[in-house]
């Protein structure tokens, strides 16, 4: 006996569309794709989401021409956008907290035990509608690089009197703090601008310096480092709580990994970059023992100052004890 038209029709359809349908997701960078901290969430995030091909899938859709990056939480936050990767000073307009993250010197398993990240996440969800997915990129932290040799101080702390330096909002603080003029000017003028003597140095991730040929534009790198990169992935509320079970596991489960692979990204990375930077020359200014001590506590106690000025004492405080041990 042969099957009804309708029923062959039917069997057909259901081979067609399985039951749980794969979730596209649509995502964006707010650094351009091509930028090294945005190609490490692409690596260890979004390839690997994709390569498993399992409940979720992500379109990413691009950087900053899709949305300008301070509108990119924004869109998060109405469902124009699914899945957002930003760093986390980005966030400030939208998420005053979020400038602190960059001060947290506990690192990712012990910001994750000691509930700390659950902290920042109950932040995101009440003021940008995000689920907190992941906190990445940690092991990074930043430089100043410099065209001249700074004098140091009586307590052996370089003093940038008189010098202008490239300033973003992570940098502002202590260039301010070492009696230098921040200036404000876009990350693609920064060798016209030292070319030109408008600005003397900059700040920078203490990785990315190679892939864009600033190393060949300065002279000297003040160390240690300072600070620690705070990017964080955000998806919609509304978003996240649509999503099947399966689809919630597999966003988790890549972001744990995904936290922990942008550690050894960066370490990578940063070594690359110190090498390109002997190789070119640069020389390095290093301050040690308490010397040291005294240039990374003016670093953190003038951004917290900063962080106080924009949420108060009583934030303020919690923050710093669930994110920061002062030695």
């Amino acid at each position: 006996m042969t099957k009804p038209i309708h029923a062959l029709a039917f069997v057909a359809a259901a081979a067609a569309f399985p039951a749980s349908a794969q979730e596209m997701l649509r995502a964006q960078t707010a650094l351009p794709t091509q930028h090294t901290l945005s190609q490490s969430f692409i690596k260890h995030f979004v390839d690997v989401i994709n390569e498993e091909d399992g409940a979720v899938r992500i379109n990413l859709l691009g950087g900053p021409e899709v949305n300008p990056q301070d509108r990119a939480v924004g869109a998060l936050e109405r469902g124009l956008l699914d899945i957002l990767w930003i760093p986390a000073a980005f966030t400030t307009g939208s998420i005053p907290e979020g400038q602190a993250m960059m001060l947290q010197n506990i690192g990712i398993d012990e910001l994750r035990a000691n509930g700390a990240f659950d902290h920042f996440a109950d932040i995101m969800a009440e003021k940008a509608n995000a689920h907190f997915l992941a906190w990445s990129e940690t092991s990074a932290g930043y430089y100043l690089y410099l065209t001249s040799e700074p004098p140091l101080d009586e307590n052996g702390v370089v003093d940038l009197s008189g010098l202008s330096l490239r300033s973003t909002g992570a940098y502002r603080p202590i260039i301010e703090a070492l009696n230098a003029a921040p200036v404000a000017i876009p990350a693609g003028d920064v060798p016209q601008g030292l070319d030109r003597g408008v600005i003397n140095g900059f700040g920078w991730p203490t990785v990315g310096l190679e892939s864009i040929g600033l190393q060949d534009s300065v002279s000297y790198r003040i160390e240690p480092q300072f600070y620690n990169l705070a990017n964080v992935v955000l998806v919609n509320q509304d978003r996240w709580e649509r999503l099947d079970e399966d689809a919630r596991e597999q966003l988790s489960r890549i972001a744990l990994e995904y936290e922990q692979a942008s550690i050894e990204e960066m370490n990578r990375m940063g070594e690359a970059d110190l090498a390109a930077g002997d190789a070119a020359g640069i020389e390095v200014v290093r301050m040690e023992g308490e010397a040291a001590d005294r240039y990374l506590s003016i670093a953190f106690e003038a951004m917290w100052d900063n962080v106080r000025t924009n949420v108060g004492d009583e934030v303020t405080d919690e923050l710093r004890a669930l994110i920061y041990h002062a030695d």
